[in-house]
């Protein structure tokens, strides 16, 4: 058991401190907690750094993030609390110990890290109280073989099952626990075999969610062939390499860009026309803009890729939208210029009226009005300020 040498804070230069490899290996060298760093600050580094200089160095056992922001900061010392520890698995025991509850969330890889050393830790000591209640089951005669019995039972149910005390250590279900074990072995050994882009793709769907991961690390027929298109450098996720394999295309939005126009085999809606123009790109849908023909207004549908049976047009609209552009750029100071001209971009082309429209905001008539009314504002402005000077030298 570990005990703090020396209680009180000692304040030492984060040159002089140098991080545990495995603090590295599970949460990774650099992390992003805007929160931590805004806290420390503000406020300084609150809760001390724990570090062992069992070999002579001072090796960081909890506070690497600290430690990163202080540094990143300029912070010339930071707060330091001495722990001993006789050996090198007692300083990884202490790592896993101190960051068990740590703040600031981890990721379910992170959790799954920690889960392979506190196994390595708890099943040898699992077996070692199987080992004792065999040996107290041999020693013993006739005479109080069903008393040993029942004391044997009685011990093992004070223990938890490996895992169950696992999962609880991670704060999170055993059906989670054994389902992650799967997906993060796989990791293991994509990263044994240096497939480092898989590596990375995997991991984070498996932070996204350890159902997802299970899924598709049991769907072999497609897993394997999915991990070979990252590889490759075909796809750049899990999501976009089972869009493939189930569409026979590595992704479905590919395909559509801003601006384009597709003609419909079939009216969306009777009222609606039958070309649109994609405004849109989100994580679902491809945002088109169609026309009402009822009331000539724009009408926004959502349509997921599979749903739109659609084929791509020659832009119909090219000179019209270079001057909508055009005017954009010279009336950028007028607000409700800009927000007609926009509307007008989202539709697959434009009506008689719009174009009418159109030429009204490039005519002379319109910017002469237009200046006409900037030169009365200014002048009101002017009026305006000499009446508060007056008041002022009253």
């Amino acid at each position: 058991m570990s005990e703090v040498k020396n209680p009180a804070i000692v304040y030492i230069s984060p040159a002089e401190l140098v991080v545990h490899p495995k603090l590295i290996e599970i949460y990774g060298e650099n992390e992003e907690r805007p929160a931590l760093e805004k806290s420390i600050s503000e406020k300084g580094i609150l809760e001390s750094l724990k570090v062992s200089a069992r070999t002579g160095v001072n090796i960081v056992l909890a506070g690497k993030c600290r430690l990163q922001i202080a540094r990143q900061l300029g912070i010339s010392t930071v707060k330091v609390e001495f722990v001993e520890s006789g050996s090198p698995e007692e300083d990884l025991k202490l790592v896993l110990d101190f960051n068990l509850h740590r703040e600031g969330g981890k990721t379910h890889y992170q959790k799954f890290h920690e889960g392979q050393y506190w196994e390595s830790v708890l099943r040898p000591q699992a077996k070692e109280r199987q080992r004792q209640s065999a040996r107290r089951l041999n020693q013993s005669n006739d005479s109080n073989l069903n008393h040993s019995v029942t004391e044997s039972k009685s011990q093992l149910g004070k223990g938890k099952r490996v895992i169950q005390e696992v999962s609880e250590n991670l704060n999170i279900s055993v059906g989670s626990y054994h389902k992650g074990k799967k997906v993060f072995e796989l990791i293991s050994q994509l990263r044994e075999l240096e497939k480092f882009k898989a590596v990375v793709a995997l991991e984070m769907e498996f932070n996204r969610s350890i159902d997802a991961a299970y899924k598709f690390v049991c769907n072999q027929d497609i897993c394997y062939q999915v991990i070979d298109l990252l590889e490759a450098d075909e796809i750049g996720s899990i999501g976009d390499g089972i869009a493939w394999m189930l569409n026979g295309d590595r992704n479905p939005f590919r395909r559509f860009q801003l601006d384009q126009v597709y003609q419909f085999k079939k009216r969306l809606r009777p009222e609606l026309e039958i070309v649109g123009r994609v405004i849109g790109i989100t994580n679902e849908f491809v945002v088109f803009g169609l026309r009402n023909l009822g009331n000539m207004s724009l009408e926004i549908v959502n349509l997921r890729p599979r749903q739109i049976d659609a084929e791509l047009q020659d832009e119909p609209s090219a000179s019209q939208r270079k001057r909508i552009f055009h005017l954009m750029q010279k009336f950028s100071d007028v607000f409700p210029v800009q927000v007609s001209l926009a509307e007008l971009l989202k539709l697959p082309n434009l009506t008689d009226k719009e174009e009418v429209l159109l030429r009204m905001y490039e005519s002379d008539v319109f910017e002469k009005t237009w200046e006409d009314y900037k030169t009365q504002m200014k002048a009101m402005e002017v009026s305006k300020n000499r009446k508060k000077d007056k008041i002022c030298a009253a």
